[in-house]
């Protein structure tokens, strides 16, 4: 039985490779996520039932001609699966670590933007975060990280940039943040919307403040709803960060930081966030969030929308307020898998005491509407 890293899956799905990725995990797990392209062949419980003869019989829709690479939680029952197709004929490997492994692999996609001017989306692939690293004149300000540090530290040193901001948009739920970290291996300063909820130290952006981060202008927004301090960054006045207020396809949900009880709240407060602050007389500019809900794939091309065509492509956010919030409260779903353990480190008040990957694995839960 063969097994492949996630890290090298990646490297080859980037190179145009071709594998038949099985998801063998039961229809719900693989419906809230899974590998972009992969199939789903639900033998996960008769597998580990013993019951291998569920397996030999779907694998007569897999091609032969084609390396197949199993996937499961955890990468040890698609090591059963792997096994038991390469007895079959099939040149099988099983996905090491499986999606809990694949939850920390990581892309790039450039962004186009004027001379002078280095930009970056970080995607990870398999978590929807996307982070970003942004740069001019040797300076360099990373938003949002969200991937192994390394990530960041590779890309700065290959693009000839020093980093030395690391921005946040808001306090983060779903995934740890790797800002204070990448702050301490480079000795970069830490900036975050104006909060009272993390307890280390950071300078203090507000509504209105214009900066100059990582060489490059940058002005902010204030845009409560999903969470109190969310802030979105008009860069260079062309490439707007709008963190988790505003996504391709949805809106950022508001009940994370207050809970239940705060959700009302926070869904009027995210329509005027949104109708006031981003949408009211806008032209032309391109937003970049910091998630994406469904599987990222390996074209290097960024995720993105556009301010001038985002309401007549979202019907969300042509509704009234009252519908909105309505709308908000009726499509929340279950809450992003230790979210609370999550947040409480993010806020500087509680320690990891387990893998990231353990702590992180789960889908993307941010999106509302």
């Amino acid at each position: 039985m063969q097994t492949i890293a996630a890290e090298e899956l990646t490297t080859k799905l980037e190179a145009g490779e071709e594998y038949e990725l099985v998801d063998i995990r039961e229809d719900d797990e693989f419906a809230g996520w899974h590998i972009l392209g992969s199939r789903n062949l639900p033998v996960y419980n008769d597998l580990k039932a013993d019951r291998e003869q569920s397996l030999v019989e779907r694998s007569k829709e897999l091609p032969k001609e084609r390396k197949i690479v199993t996937v499961c939680r955890g990468g040890f029952m698609s090591e059963k699966a792997a096994r038991l197709l390469g007895t079959l004929g099939y040149d099988a490997y099983s996905l090491e670590g499986g999606m809990r492994g694949w939850g920390g692999v990581w892309t790039e996609a450039p962004i186009d933007c004027r001379a002078g001017v280095t930009a970056i989306q970080i995607r990870r692939n398999g978590k929807g975060c996307l982070s970003y690293l942004l740069g001019a004149e040797g300076q360099a300000v990373v938003i949002d990280p969200s991937i192994d540090v390394r990530g960041y530290l590779e890309a700065a040193e290959r693009e000839g940039l020093k980093i030395t901001h690391v921005l946040e948009t808001h306090v983060h739920a779903d995934h740890l943040s790797r800002a204070r970290e990448l702050c301490r291996l480079t000795g970069a300063e830490l900036v975050m919307p104006e909060n009272r909820r993390v307890t280390y130290d950071y300078r203090v952006v507000r509504d209105g403040d214009r900066l100059e981060l990582g060489g490059l202008k940058v002005e902010v927004f204030k845009t409560p709803g999903h969470t109190g301090e969310s802030s979105c960054y008009l860069v260079e006045g062309e490439l707007l960060m709008t963190g988790d207020t505003l996504f391709v396809d949805a809106v950022g949900r508001p009940d994370l930081e207050k809970g239940d009880a705060g959700a009302e709240d926070g869904a009027h407060q995210l329509f005027g966030s949104l109708q006031e602050r981003l949408l009211d007389g806008v032209t032309d500019v391109r937003y970049f969030p910091a998630h994406h809900g469904q599987p990222i794939g390996f074209d290097r091309r960024p995720i993105h929308g556009r301010l001038g065509e985002v309401r007549e492509r979202m019907e969300l956010l042509r509704l009234s307020e009252e519908d909105f919030v309505q709308r908000i409260l009726a499509s929340l779903t279950a809450k992003p898998g230790n979210h609370e353990s999550i947040i409480a480190i993010n806020e500087g008040k509680a320690e990891l005491e387990q893998s990231e990957l353990d702590l992180e694995a789960g889908p993307n839960s941010c999106a509302a509407g």
